[in-house]
């Protein structure tokens, strides 16, 4: 499995059931909502920040891996807002090197 290091950006909910474009997941979600309250943002204001977002997801022994991915949150004309997924990826939290960060 390849290790990939801990990022320090704010973890965000985003439900992987809601790719609107081929990185784009919509953020008009209660989750992602909440999760930018806390921390004091709302999805206008958020436009432009960075982020790692996730959804839940177990491995194959039904344990908790969240599904992640690092982006920056975007508005879009068509679809609203939108977390726009990095070109790295997806990956899994099990992947995360939590001794190392960016």
């Amino acid at each position: 499995m390849n290790r990939r290091p801990r990022h320090p950006y704010p973890e965000i909910y985003c439900d992987l059931n809601a790719r609107m474009t081929e990185h784009g997941y919509s953020l008009e979600r209660r989750g992602s909502i909440d999760d930018l309250a806390k921390l004091g943002l709302t999805l206008q204001s958020a436009v432009g920040h960075r982020f790692v977002f996730f959804s839940d997801d177990a491995d194959d022994a039904g344990r908790p891996d969240d599904i992640m991915f690092n982006g920056v949150v975007i508005h879009d004309d068509t679809y609203g807002y939108l977390a726009q997924c990095d070109p790295d990826g997806i990956y899994w939290r099990s992947q995360l090197d939590c001794d190392a960060e960016i």
